[in-house]
Parts: C-alpha cells; structure tokens; sequence
C-alpha cells in the first residue's frame, strides 16, 4: 500500500480541508496539492485564515468565499453543489403532495435555527407542511422528502455568495420548486423563476403559505431549466478535478 509521500513532481493531490496539510510535513511532499474550501466561513473560517497564511503550499485554493479569493494569489472561484439523489434519473417525481421542509437536529449555524424557527411558525399559523428529518420524522432516504412535492423550504447553512449545496440541487433534480434562504446570488446559476428567493423568516413563512398548483404549474419551464442546469454541480469531487486540470 502506497502513501501520500510516493507521490512524484507529476501527480497532484486535492483534498477538503484538514489540518495536516499546513504542516511542515508538506513540504516535503513532491506531488501537487490544492485544497478545497466549500463550507461557508461561518463553519470553516479558519481554514479560510489559515489558506491565507499558507497559500504558497497549494497548486489552487478553491473557494466560493469572496474574501478568500481576493487576498491570495493562487485562489480558484469553485461552488460546491454536489447530490444526495443518486437515483434522481428513475426516480418517480410525480407530484401528490403540495409543500415539505427536511431539517436535521444542528441548531449550531444560522440557517440551522432559522429550519426550526420557521417549522414553529408554520404549526403555529396552521400552514400544512410534511416535516421531516432527524429533528422531526426521520427517513432513509432523502428524495422521500422532496420526490412528491411541489415545493420545499430549503434553507441552507450559511447565506454567502457562491455557496449552495445538495439541498437545492436536490430539490431541482426532483422537479420541486425550492423556496429558498441561501445564496443571495443564486440567480448568477439558475433561473430564478423557477426559485422562491426569501431573505427572511418572514418570506419564508408568506411563500410556504402561497403555495398553489397553479403557481407550480406557471413555472413548468423553469423547473426543467433548473433540472438541467443542476447536472454539472452533482459531483464535487470531479467537478473540481475538472477546474484543476484546466490549470496544470
């Protein structure tokens, strides 16, 4: 079994995040590296600083952070996307069921409490939604949660530019209409018909009262545009493969 060190001037590594890779250990290292920052700076803030003060390790840090990208010399725009859905292609979306919401037990992050926060509004207000997940009702797998409905409130972590995630590239895979919290430049990706963009929990609770079949329906060509222009986020890894060998 080969290690890291085997590695010569011709091959290149690229990782996520982790601390090992700012030691002085790798500096010996022969091959190539980069490293791969797609959490948002509210959950990986410090690697963000300590990119910066290690850039010149690094073939290309890739990032969506703004702020990252600016300061060094060798940063790579690069969103993260990726799926949850691998069987998104056979998957029945035949729509039944008009609204969900899916949140995990994390309350640790913005968009964490906000999921809570909203699912206490809609029970308090009486807005039927299928709640699901880890916090609420539990499913093995996740296109459960977003195959059937029209819309689902889809909220991310973190609300940055650039960075959005399996959570709505699941929803467009499925045919759902996200009502969305997230990227306020989400627009700069997809068509934004086919998206309910909400900056509040305010919003949020007015669209998922507003929902209609025949809003959904009004939307059908952007549903099928969002589909498509979700295929070449859904593997991170190769994706970012691709940006790094365009710059070798």
């Amino acid at each position: 079994r080969g290690t890291i060190g085997d590695l010569g001037p011709g091959d290149h590594l690229y990782s996520f995040p982790r601390f090992w890779m700012y030691g002085r250990q790798v500096r010996r290292l022969r091959a190539k590296m980069s490293l791969m920052i797609v959490e948002p700076s509210s959950f990986h803030g410090h690697h963000m600083v300590l990119a910066r003060l290690f850039h010149r390790r690094f073939h290309r840090v890739l990032s969506c952070n703004q702020r990252l990208l600016a300061a060094i010399p060798n940063g790579q725009h690069f969103v993260f996307g990726d799926t949850w859905v691998h069987d998104w292609r056979s998957r029945d979306a035949t729509k039944t069921r008009m609204l969900s919401l899916i949140a995990s037990k994390r309350r640790q992050l913005r968009g964490h409490r906000l999921r809570h926060s909203v699912v206490r509004r809609l029970r308090a207000e009486g807005i039927e939604a299928d709640i699901m997940g880890g916090a609420y009702k539990p499913f093995e797998d996740k296109a459960d949660g977003l195959a059937p409905y029209r819309y689902s409130l889809v909220i991310e972590n973190s609300r940055e530019p650039g960075y959005f995630t399996e959570k709505i590239i699941d929803a467009f895979l499925l045919n759902t209409v996200p009502i969305y919290w997230g990227a306020p430049d989400i627009g700069r990706y997809f068509d934004t018909d086919g998206i309910i963009i909400c900056n509040s929990e305010e919003a949020l609770v007015s669209a998922a009262a507003a929902c209609s079949q025949a809003d959904y329906d009004a939307r059908a060509a952007a549903i099928a545009a969002n589909r498509k222009a979700a295929i070449p986020y859904l593997n991170v890894v190769k994706s970012a493969a691709r940006v790094i060998e365009a710059t070798l």
